[in-house]
């Protein structure tokens, strides 16, 4: 017996009034609520659950466990698949907590849509891979902190695009013709001419001229704190003629010069910590069988490979994260050109990224694969140091990503609860961060030292 199609049974439901609360929102039927309540609840109860319990039964899953919230996963997954959009989540309401979601486009209008009595439907996930039924050490709700995206993540063949996705649940793995997500450029990195130069300068592996490796020693020496007498006291010529020097010692003309930190987290457990003193850039990989940083010839970046999570004592964990890393492919770039820090992911897996750790935007920032793309340019860095004198906050000195799902999302979840997170610390920044704010804003005064990296800034 084939399964029923979902369009024509849920409008069909819908219709009856027999589930209360699943109705139409809308005169032209396009639009319709259903009850969201969470099993905690203390006025949660069996009717709650019934319209998903029927596509379970219906459909042939989730029958024999008798699990609600297998039920409801299934239900929204079935959704998403079929092109319903969630427009509006309110199922943290007190007094009617429930989700709105809009009918497919192809099929909404008509009462018997001929698009939907046309639908094939996809084998559901857990005919494949049974989504967990007990409660998990690192993950005990799926749902709350993995999400399905509201755009596809997956470009293979149906039946492969659902498994994934739904037990993915917000991964974003895209295919490898999906651009950007709109990160518009400065105006003066819109003259790139070709993919392989930014800023006006060549990438590295593709540049005019060979790249130049400092040795072990690396960048200029710099102070982590300020000189002895600075700490906390008024204008110290002395010490803001040292921070002169040390800004200074981050570049070569117009070239930028840092280090790497990089530090791994899987769900905002620390598995890698690694310093790279090369000056090109990183590329993030994950090739188990890498031991250490290794320098790849053709780009100049250093391979920096991502650990594997077979240790991890919550196995759901373990293989949603193995399945992100699968997906790394080529990997993403992490490097400096001129006096730009830019990004480039290489790979199938969608990357994101913000300059703060708690980014509260809501508005996720991925990573190009079409082109590099400026994610830090050290004149801002100057800019906020300028800032910093005038008593403003400190400048950042990381970027923060996110592999395989949205950051920030329209949840606001934490970037330590995502399941790949990194931190990639600009040590040069860092530094002069350090060495600003040990010092004091006050302490660097100096309306020499301040037309000084005014005229930095004009530079770049």
């Amino acid at each position: 017996m084939s399964k029923p199609l979902l369009i024509p049974w849920l409008r069909t439901k819908i219709n009856s009034g027999q589930y209360d609360g699943v109705q139409w929102t809308n005169p032209e039927q396009t639009e319709f609520s259903v009850p969201w309540k969470h099993a905690l609840r203390q006025d949660s109860s069996n009717t709650d659950i019934l319209i998903f319990k029927a596509w379970a039964e219906t459909s042939g899953n989730g029958r024999a466990h008798g699990d609600h919230s297998v039920w409801k996963r299934n239900f929204r997954s079935a959704l998403r698949a079929k092109g319903f959009k969630l427009i509006s989540d309110n199922k943290n309401d007190g007094a009617n907590p429930h989700k709105v979601f809009r009918w497919p486009e192809a099929s909404a209008s008509g009462a018997n849509s001929a698009a939907g009595s046309q639908e094939q439907d996809d084998p559901d996930l857990s005919e494949y891979f049974p989504l967990p039924t007990q409660e998990s050490q690192v993950a005990p709700n799926f749902e709350d902190y993995l999400y399905l995206p509201e755009d596809t993540v997956f470009s293979e063949h149906p039946g492969h695009h659902v498994i994934l996705q739904e037990c993915l649940m917000g991964l974003n793995i895209g295919p490898n013709t999906e651009g950007t997500a709109g990160f518009e450029l400065p105006p003066e990195q819109q003259q790139l001419q070709n993919p392989a130069v930014i800023g006006g300068h060549a990438l590295p592996g593709q540049q005019q001229f060979p790249v130049v490796y400092k040795g072990e020693a690396g960048l200029p020496e710099q102070p982590a704190g300020p000189i002895e007498g600075a700490v906390g006291g008024a204008y110290d010529e002395q010490f803001a003629e040292q921070f002169k020097h040390s800004v200074n010692n981050t570049r070569d003309g117009e070239h930028f010069k840092t280090h790497f930190r990089i530090s791994v987290y899987y769900r905002g457990v620390k598995v890698l910590d690694e310093l790279v003193d090369n000056e090109v850039g990183i590329r993030l990989v994950y090739s188990p069988q890498l031991t250490g940083t290794v320098l790849d010839p053709g780009s100049g970046l250093s391979l920096v490979s991502l650990p594997s999570p077979g240790a991890m004592l919550d196995q759901t964990q373990a293989n949603l994260t193995q399945r992100i890393l699968d997906k790394l492919g080529e990997g993403l770039d992490v490097g400096v050109s001129g006096s730009v820090v830019y990004g480039q992911r290489r790979g199938e897996i969608k990357a994101f990224w913000s300059r703060s750790k708690f980014d509260e935007s809501r508005q996720p920032q991925e990573i190009s694969k079409l082109q590099p793309q400026p994610l830090y340019m050290f004149k801002e860095f100057i800019q906020g140091i300028l800032d910093f004198i005038n008593g403003k906050e400190s400048p950042p000195s990381s970027l923060f990503f996110c592999l395989g799902e949205k950051w920030p999302d329209k949840d606001n979840r934490p970037w330590d609860r995502k399941l790949i997170t990194v931190e990639v610390v600009l040590t040069s920044m860092e530094q002069l961060k350090n060495m600003a704010v040990g010092g004091g804003a006050s302490s660097l005064q100096s309306v020499e030292l301040q037309m000084s990296l005014e005229e930095m800034m004009d530079l770049y």
